[in-house]
């Protein structure tokens, strides 16, 4: 067996695929899902089960890394101190 193989995240790594495609495929053998979008059957769309699991996978990666970048962006707010600040007038050491 090659050393790869024995690294737990590998090991893990393929729990978690083997798992997605078990998913898929379980799900894939489901009808249809149907949503309906507007009252009374006027207007309606019917998806795959599987379409749908892989559409919200899709779109909630996207989105955790849209978050994650802008959580961790700089800000350009125009209260950050952009010059140094002077320092004070030097104070004497004498007592009055």
């Amino acid at each position: 067996m090659p050393a790869f193989a024995k690294n737990p995240k590998f090991i893990i790594g393929t729990i978690v695929i083997l798992w997605v495609l078990y998913v898929l495929y379980a799900n894939f053998q489901i009808d249809m899902v149907t949503f309906y979008l507007l009252p009374f059957n006027i207007l309606k769309l019917q998806l795959r089960l599987s379409a749908v699991i892989i559409g919200a996978a899709i779109f909630g990666g996207v989105a955790a890394i849209v978050i994650h970048w802008l959580w961790l962006r700089p800000s350009n707010s125009s209260s950050a101190v952009t010059a140094p600040i002077p320092p004070s007038a030097p104070r004497s050491n004498t007592v009055a």
